[in-house]
């Protein structure tokens, strides 16, 4: 009986060990239609259709919380999840994740009422600007000492354009653009690039497996590429 009880135990524990190497529990923040915290069926988000297929190479499952973006940025630094789902390169970044190759790319500049006449950042220190609490965007504006407005989120910022409390939105274009497709305004905003940028997952180095995770994720991540499922998910999301 001892004998079986033991037996029994170490079954246990040793599938629950396992499980947890078989899951990886990522940090993400509502992006559209990159990341969706409430999906329609078979649309998750690019980003996260995209994990999930390089982590089934390597029979992981993908398991994801979503949190306001500095909330998600807090919770993957201090190693509690296995990283974030995606996030932008900044040096200070550096001290706290692995970057794993580029997933996609973004294209950023400003959403405004008017067409705004600029060549570089540094131009705009007439305006008053709005961004996302806690994006790497936050920095630019910081740098060229351009007076802005910090929110929790883009529809807050597309509200507060459209009442001329600012004077434009300074953010990545494809989850503006996705807003404007599924919020009505009344006016039209007009888009300005100002860069386009890559963008990772992000393996948090608190996490004891994080190395071996980012080998991994890179290797199965060309095998995605080179078999075309990439290029069917951009497709799928129209990218």
């Amino acid at each position: 009986m001892k004998f079986l009880l033991s037996t029994i135990v170490f079954i246990l524990v040793t599938s629950n060990l396992w499980s947890k190497e078989a899951s990886i529990s990522l940090a993400c923040n509502n992006f559209p239609p990159l990341k969706i915290e409430h999906p329609k069926v078979d649309k998750p988000g690019f980003d996260i259709d995209l994990l999930r297929a390089v982590f089934n190479l390597s029979n992981q499952e993908l398991k994801t919380e979503f949190f306001p973006w500095k909330r998600a940025l807090v919770v993957a630094k201090s190693g509690e999840l296995d990283g974030l789902c995606s996030c932008s390169f900044t040096k200070e970044r550096e001290d706290d994740f692995y970057f794993t190759d580029e997933i996609g790319r973004n294209s950023i500049g400003f959403y405004s009422l008017t067409k705004i006449p600029f060549t570089k950042l540094s131009e705009l220190n007439n305006m008053k600007v709005g961004v996302v609490r806690g994006y790497s965007l936050e920095d630019d504006l910081k740098k060229n000492k351009i007076d802005f407005i910090a929110s929790s989120n883009e529809l807050n910022l597309l509200k507060m354009l459209e009442k001329k409390r600012i004077d434009a939105i300074y953010s990545f274009k494809v989850v503006i653009s996705e807003l404007l497709k599924t919020n009505s305004f009344h006016d039209k905003f007009i888009y300005t690039e100002t860069s386009s940028a890559p963008y990772f997952t992000c393996f948090s180095k608190k996490s004891k497996r994080s190395k071996d995770l980012l080998n991994q994720f890179n290797q199965d991540l060309k095998k995605i590429k080179a078999d075309h499922t990439y290029q069917q998910l951009l497709e799928k999301y129209d990218l």
